[in-house]
C-alpha cells in the first residue's frame, strides 16, 4: 500500500464506484470555468479588436472639434496640415426634428452633415449598397434603420428637416465605431453638408458640434501634431483628439464592463467550489467504511488523504477541461449579446491564456474546496 501507483489505482476504483456523485463535482467546476473562460477570452478578443480597428473608431488620424464654428486659429491649423499633405473632411452634428409627409410621422433625430470623403478609415455599409457613395450627389439622406420603423417610412420617401426636403436613399447597416457620429438624441440621419444651410436649423441658440477630420501623411505622426497644437487650441475651447486617445478612453470604458463580467464569472466559479465541497463531504461520508478497511489493511492517514485528493484533482481537471471547451463556445455568443453596445466588430478566436487561466483556476478551486 505504498507508492503513487497504489494511490492512482485506488482513486480510479473510487471513481468507478460512485460516478454519479462525482459527476456533481465535475459539473460544479465546469460551469464556473466555462463562465471564466468565456468572459476572459471575450475580453482578450475585444481588446485586440479595438487595437486592430483603432483608426476606424475615429475614422481619421486626427479630429479637431468645437461647439461653435471652428475659430480662425483652428482653421489656420487645418490649412497648414492640408498644405503638408493631409486630407480633410468635415462633419456638423446637431439635433433636429425629422418629418415624413407620407406617413405624418415625426421623430427627434441626430443629424450629421458630412462634407468630404469621410470616414478615411473603415467602411460605412448601407442598404442599398451605394447609398453612402451617392449621398453628396443630391438632396439625399441616409438614415438609421430604426428611424424607418419609427416613422413607418421606406426607401424613396421624402424626409423634411427644417425647411429642407431630402429623399431617403438608404439605411445604415454598420458604421465602424460609429465614427464621428453621436446617437444620444435619437436615430442618426446623414445629409450632404452642401445643403445644411437650407434647413435653417443652425440659427441662434442651436447646439451643434463642428468637427474637422484629418488623414495625415505618414510623417509626422498624429501624436506629434497633437502635441504641437493642443496648447494653442485649448484656450479657444477647441478639442483635439487622436486615435490613441480614443483607444485609451474606449479601453477604459470596456475595462469597466469586462471587469464586472469577470467578477460575475469568478463568483460563479466560487459558487462551484461550494458545490465541490458539499459533494465531497457527502461522498466521504458514504465511503467511511471503505476508508476504515484501508486503514485496517495498513494504509496511513496521509495515503488515504492522497487517494481522495487525487480523485478530487482528477474530477476538477476533467471539469475544468470541459468548462474550457464550453467557454470557448459561449464566447462566440457574447458579441451578438452586446452587439448594440460595442463600437467594434469583435473578431473571435481562441484565447489560450484565458483557457489556461480557466483550467488552472478550476483545478485550484476543486482541490482547495475538496
Amino acid at each position: 500500500m505504498t507508492g503513487a501507483g497504489f494511490v492512482l489505482r485506488m482513486a480510479a476504483r473510487e471513481v468507478r464506484a460512485s460516478p454519479r456523485r462525482l459527476l456533481l463535482l465535475t459539473l460544479s467546476v465546469a460551469i464556473g470555468v466555462a463562465a471564466l473562460v468565456a468572459i476572459n477570452s471575450f475580453t482578450d478578443n475585444l481588446r485586440r479588436s479595438v487595437r486592430d480597428q483603432a483608426r476606424a473608431l475615429l475614422g481619421a488620424d486626427l479630429s479637431i472639434s468645437s461647439r461653435r464654428p471652428l475659430p480662425a486659429s483652428a482653421e489656420a491649423i487645418v490649412d497648414t496640415l492640408v498644405r503638408e499633405g493631409a486630407e480633410v473632411a468635415r462633419v456638423t452634428s446637431f439635433g433636429g426634428m425629422a418629418y415624413v409627409p407620407r406617413t405624418a410621422g415625426t421623430r427627434l433625430v441626430q443629424v450629421a452633415a458630412v462634407a468630404g470623403d469621410f470616414p478615411f478609415y473603415g467602411e460605412i455599409r448601407t442598404d442599398p449598397a451605394g447609398a453612402w457613395a451617392g449621398l453628396p450627389r443630391g438632396r439625399h439622406v441616409v438614415v438609421d434603420p430604426a428611424l424607418l420603423a419609427a416613422l413607418s417610412a421606406r426607401i424613396g420617401d421624402t424626409l423634411a428637416l427644417g425647411e429642407a426636403r431630402f429623399v431617403i436613399t438608404g439605411s445604415v447597416v454598420s458604421a465602424p465605431g460609429n465614427a464621428g457620429f453621436r446617437s444620444a438624441l435619437g436615430p442618426r440621419i446623414f445629409i450632404p453638408a452642401v445643403h445644411l444651410a437650407e434647413t435653417r436649423l443652425l440659427g441662434f441658440g442651436a447646439r451643434a458640434e463642428y468637427e474637422a477630420f484629418l488623414k495625415l501623411p505618414p510623417s509626422p505622426g498624429a501624436e506629434m501634431v497633437a502635441e504641437r497644437y493642443r496648447a494653442r487650441l485649448r484656450g479657444e475651447r477647441v478639442r483635439l483628439r487622436t486615435v490613441t486617445e480614443d483607444q485609451e478612453n474606449l479601453n477604459e470604458t470596456l475595462s469597466r464592463l469586462t471587469g464586472y463580467l469577470g467578477l460575475v464569472a469568478l463568483i460563479a466559479l466560487l459558487l462551484g467550489g461550494i458545490g465541490v465541497a458539499s459533494a465531497v463531504v457527502v461522498f466521504i461520508r458514504q465511503r467511511m467504511e471503505a476508508i476504515a478497511v484501508l486503514r485496517c489493511l495498513g494504509a496511513t492517514g496521509g495515503r488515504v488523504f492522497a487517494i481522495y485528493g487525487a480523485e478530487a484533482a482528477a474530477m476538477g481537471l476533467t471539469g475544468s477541461v470541459l468548462g474550457a471547451v464550453a467557454g470557448i463556445g459561449v464566447q462566440r455568443l457574447l458579441p451578438e449579446l452586446f452587439a448594440g453596445l460595442l463600437p467594434v466588430d469583435v473578431q473571435m478566436s481562441v484565447s489560450w491564456p484565458a483557457v489556461a487561466l480557466g483550467i488552472g483556476m478550476g483545478l485550484w478551486v476543486a482541490v482547495v474546496f475538496a
